[in-house]
Order: C-alpha cells, then structure tokens, then sequence
C-alpha cells in the first residue's frame, strides 16, 4: 500500500495522474471477474463513521470530461453512491449487523437491498463492510464463491482501514458521522482528498490543511489561518515518575491522560495533533478572522473538560507515590493566532503562532489553571461566556518568554477550575 490510507493524490500536486482514484484500490477489489462491484463501503464500530469508501470509477472515465473540472465532475458523478447508501442506512446497519461488529474475526452477516441492487454484508474487528453489487434483484444469484471473494476483500481492507480508523480518532467527532444527510457526508468524506487547488478552486471543502493553501503564480503555498491552539502538560509528572512505586502504574497513568485529552478535543470539534509525553496538543479552527468566537466556545469546553478529568487522574493518582506530591496537576495554555495546518495518514499539525504562544501560556500556568491570551479575554466577552461554560473570573499576570526582555514582560489571563 502507499504510505497511508489515502487513495489520493496530495491537493495541489500538478503531477497528479488523471486518475483519481489509486490503481491499488482498483486491484483489490476488480482483481476477480467472479463478482461486479459497484461500491464498497466500510464503517467504524461503535463510533459509527464512514472511514472508508471505494467506487468504481470505470463507468465514469468518459473522454467529455477533459480539461478543467474533470476531478470535480468524477466527484459529482459518485454522489449517486453516497444518495443510496443514506436511503438505505438503517437496513444495512441494523442492530442485527452492529451486534457482529465487535467479535472476531471478520465474517459473513448477511444480505440486505440498497433500492434494487444487492448489498452483501460482513462484520467483524470493529468495521462493518459493506458491498454494493452491480446485479440487479431480479438477476442477482448469490453463491458460496461470491461471498468468499468478499470476505477476502473484506480481511485485504482490514489494513487500509484500521489505517483510516487512527487517522479519523484524531479529528472531530461530528465528522463522517453517518447519520449526517448524503450531501453532507459526501463532501466532508471527499473533500480532504479529492480537492485539488489548480482546477477545482470554487469546489466546497472542509478541511483546515485545504483552508492552509493559496494559489500564487500558479503554485499552491502555504497559507495561515485563523486557528485557537490549545496545549496541556502535566506538571511535575518527572517527579511523579520517580516517586511511583511500580513504575508501569505511571504509564497507564500518563496513557489515560492523554487519551482522556484526544477524546475531549475531538468531542468538542477540536483536532488532535499530537501528545508530548506528558501533554497534548489540540486545535481548533475559527472563521475568517482570529476574532472571530466560532470555534471558541468549543476550545474552551475542551479545556474545562479536560482540566478537570486530568486534576481527577492527579489526585488519584497520589495513592501510587512514594510521597504525596504537591503540585501535581494539569496545565493548559489556549492562543488564539494564525497557523498553517498540514495532514499524513498519522493525523494533523498546525504549524505557527497559535501553537508557539499556548505552549509559552502553558509553561506559565499553574495546576488547575487555563491560561488563554488577551484576544481570547476579548472573545469571551464578546460571545458572552457565562461561568457555566468557562471560569470567566480569571485574573492577569505577566508571564516569562525567554526572547521578550525583562522589562517588556508581556501577560495573560489564568483561571482556576474547579
């Protein structure tokens, strides 16, 4: 396989092949003559999101699409897909079928319609897969041989899409969900891969490293936009780790931390970029302009949320020392600035402002605190953050930078959660 689940080429790549879709994929899944496929499909469990989709491009490879638009034109051509899939959501992820989701292995479930054509489904290892076939009801005549070949392509994916499945733990939530409407899912599922810079310019898109890309000369660049970063640490964990007195109790408690953060970012709209060893790093995409408080209310939940959850890891985390240890807690540093956001199969980066000044907020934040910028300040009144949402009694105090002189020392907002 390529380096990652992508099928794709990257947005803005002039080199791009005219065909979009990987010849991979295509061998995968044409490599028999026993059965026509017209779409495969594969959905994580329990989360219940479009991780994966295939279709085949073949019968759209007229020669009329030449020149400008074509990738957008083979895009609208596979909306159809996407329109009887919804139609037929709740035949072919009834509970009879999630219920075989979360044993293993992979195996056959069962036969359901999407309109006149046949879906043959299979289960197994947390995805559902799902086979849309090209017969129609009156011709289809399944067999044992059809249905082995599926299962076979079925534990084949098994590897893109586990690889799909650790990129999408890094985004939203609310994205791919597959309760969303057709053309909802559509775009959000195509947009990240599929738009390409040069000819599809007025083509939708979603994705906050398509936002992070221009158009100067006929080249695509790096462009920044408006993003809220959000960075936590635990401090003292160094002394923690020495003072633990089984040393693998320290790293599940560090894993359930971090876990804990990744699931309050993505559940809050919010990207996780990465962890730092005893912290994380998450970001938040804001509109037009850093002002602008879309993405605020999100980024400040998230920090709540995992203020909290990470202080209750600290606390229980006491019985596990040698010695109680005072200052022992999370600290979150939020900045709202301009980044470049770049994506591999691995997950998501922002690169810029926004990311260097939350880590400088965190570094000068106490245990319990939320420490955020005067812009954010600025934010929250404007939003009219209420206390129910975020601490809004936070007081001023000047913080160190290292490249600032001391007599210029700058200053942030830090609150106290409780």
């Amino acid at each position: 396989m390529t380096d990652g689940w992508f099928s794709f080429e990257r947005a803005g790549n002039l080199k791009r092949p005219d065909d979009f879709q990987s010849q991979e994929l295509d061998a995968l899944f044409l490599e028999s003559a026993i059965i026509n496929l017209s779409a495969a499909w594969c959905v994580s469990f329990p989360s219940m999101r479009l991780i994966f989709f295939w279709g085949d491009r073949n019968q759209f490879n007229d020669r009329d699409a030449e020149g400008l638009g074509r990738f957008g034109y083979y895009l609208r051509r596979f909306k159809p897909h996407f329109e009887r899939f919804v139609s037929a959501r709740s035949a072919i992820l009834s509970r009879e079928i999630t219920n075989c989701a979360d044993t293993s292995p992979i195996k056959y479930v069962g036969l359901r319609w999407v309109e006149d054509r046949p879906a043959e489904i299979y289960a197994g290892n947390g995805f559902i897969f799902i086979y849309e076939l090209k017969e129609i009801r009156q011709t289809y005549r399944p067999d044992i041989n059809v249905r082995a070949y599926l299962l076979d392509r079925s534990e084949l994916g098994f590897r893109i899409c586990s690889q799909a499945h650790r990129f999408f733990e890094r985004i939203p939530k609310s994205v791919l969900k597959i309760d969303a409407s057709a053309e909802i899912l559509f775009e959000q599922f195509f947009s990240p891969n599929c738009f390409d810079l040069i000819s599809e310019r007025e083509v939708p898109f979603v994705w906050p490293w398509q936002k992070s890309l221009e158009l100067k000369n006929g080249i695509a660049i790096p462009k920044q936009i408006a993003t809220i970063s959000l960075v936590m640490d635990i401090r003292n964990s160094s002394s923690a780790m020495l003072l633990t007195r089984d040393q693998p109790q320290f790293a599940g408690f560090i894993d359930r931390a971090v876990e804990g953060a990744r699931e309050a970012i993505t559940e809050n709209g919010g990207y996780f970029d990465k962890e730092t060893g005893d912290g994380v790093v998450g970001h938040f995409v804001n509109g037009e302009n850093v002002e602008d408080v879309s993405a605020l209310r999100d980024a400040l939940v998230a920090a709540k949320s995992i203020s909290i959850m990470t202080t209750r890891l600290c606390s229980d985390y006491q019985q596990y020392l040698r010695l109680n240890l005072d200052g022992l807690g999370c600290a979150i540093g939020l900045f709202a600035d301009r980044a470049v956001w770049l994506y591999s199969w691995r997950g998501v980066r922002a690169i810029g402002g926004s990311v260097v000044n939350a880590s400088r907020i965190c570094a000068n934040a106490k245990p319990k605190e939320v420490g955020y910028c005067n812009t954010i300040a600025q934010m929250m009144k404007t939003a009219g953050i209420t206390p129910e949402v975020f601490p809004t009694n936070g007081v001023p105090r000047p913080i160190k930078i290292h490249e600032v002189r001391d007599e210029a020392i700058p200053s942030a907002t830090f609150a106290t959660v409780n």
